[in-house]
C-alpha cells in the first residue's frame, strides 16, 4: 500500500482520452488491419500469404475507376473552395448582428436525411426542372433538357453535399484571426487585394488545408451521389467496394481493392502537399 499513489491531475487528460482511443482501436484500427490482412491471407491453405488476389485486381478497369474516383474528389474539393471561401470570408469578417442565423442556415441542411437531400436535386435537374428553365431563360439551352444521369448532376450534387465541410474550417480560422493584422496593413498603404494576399489568406490556410482533408476523403469513396444523380454511367470507387462486398459477397477482391484505393489517395495528397508547398514558395519568392 505505500507504494500506490493516486492519480495526480496530469493523468487527467489521459483518462478522459482513452474511451476514445480505445473506441478507435476497436472499431477503427482493428477492423481495418483485419480487412488488410483479409487481403493477403489464403484461408483454404491454413493462414498461407499470397498475393493472387491483388494479381486479378490490377487491371486497367479497376485503376481507371481508382481515377475517376481521385479526379471527382479533387474537383469536388476545389469547387466547394471556390464557394465556400467566399461565404466564410463574409460570414466572419463582414458580418455583425446576423452571425448566428448565418451559421444555423448552413447546419440546417444537414438535419434532414442525406438520401432525402440528394433526391431534391432530381426536381431541379429534371426535364423543365428549375435549373432546366433557367438555362432556357439565359439562352443556353433552346430546347427542355434532362440534366439528370450526366456528370454535371453527379458534380453539383457533390458539391452541395460537402459544401459545409469546406465553409466551417475556414470560417473558424478567419473568426479567431487577428482583425487588428488587417487594420495595420490598411493603415501601413496596403489595398484590399494586397491585404487579402498577404494577411487574410495566408493565416487561413490551415482552414483551407483542414477543408480539403474534409471533403477529398469522404468525396473519394462516396457512392450514392454518383449512383443516384448520375444513373450508374460512371463507375466509382465506392460503388465498386458496396458491389464487392454488399452484392457479390467478394470480401478478399473488395479488401484488396479497399487497399489499393486508399494507397492511390495517399499518393495523390502527398503529390498535392508537394505540389502547394511549391507554390507557395512560388509566392514567398515573387512576394
Amino acid at each position: 500500500m505505500k507504494n500506490f499513489k493516486f492519480l495526480s491531475l496530469e493523468d487527467l487528460p489521459f483518462i478522459f482520452v482513452s474511451p476514445a482511443l480505445i473506441w478507435q482501436i476497436l472499431f477503427l484500427y482493428l477492423p481495418l488491419t483485419i480487412l488488410i490482412l483479409n487481403s493477403f491471407i489464403d484461408y483454404e491453405k491454413v493462414f498461407t500469404l499470397t498475393f493472387s488476389i491483388y494479381k486479378d485486381v490490377f487491371n486497367k478497369s479497376y485503376f481507371r475507376v481508382i481515377f475517376n474516383s481521385i479526379f471527382l474528389a479533387f474537383s469536388t474539393a476545389f469547387i466547394t473552395f471556390l464557394f465556400a471561401y467566399p461565404v466564410a470570408y463574409f460570414i466572419s469578417l463582414k458580418v455583425k448582428k446576423y452571425k448566428s442565423l448565418f451559421l444555423f442556415s448552413l447546419i440546417l441542411p444537414s438535419w434532414t436525411s442525406f438520401i432525402v437531400q440528394i433526391y431534391a436535386w432530381f426536381f431541379l435537374l429534371k426535364k423543365d426542372g428549375l435549373f432546366t428553365l433557367l438555362f432556357k431563360f439565359f439562352g443556353l439551352f433552346k430546347n427542355s433538357t434532362h440534366l439528370l444521369n450526366s456528370y454535371f448532376a453527379v458534380q453539383i450534387g457533390m458539391a452541395y453535399c460537402f459544401l459545409p465541410f469546406m465553409i466551417f474550417p475556414i470560417y473558424t480560422v478567419l473568426e479567431k484571426m487577428d482583425k487588428r493584422l488587417i487594420e495595420a496593413s490598411y493603415d501601413l498603404g496596403a489595398n484590399t487585394f494586397n491585404t487579402f494576399r498577404r494577411i487574410i489568406f495566408p493565416i487561413s490556410m490551415p482552414g483551407v488545408l483542414t477543408g480539403f482533408l474534409l471533403v477529398l476523403i469522404p468525396a473519394f469513396g462516396e457512392f450514392a451521389i454518383p449512383d443516384l444523380l448520375g444513373g450508374g454511367r460512371k463507375i466509382y470507387w465506392g460503388s465498386i467496394i458496396v458491389e464487392k462486398f454488399l452484392v457479390s459477397r467478394d470480401w478478399k477482391s473488395g479488401a484488396a481493392i479497399t487497399v489499393i484505393g486508399v494507397l492511390s489517395l495517399t499518393v495523390a495528397l502527398l503529390f498535392s502537399s508537394v505540389l502547394l508547398r511549391t507554390v507557395k514558395k512560388i509566392m514567398k519568392s515573387n512576394g
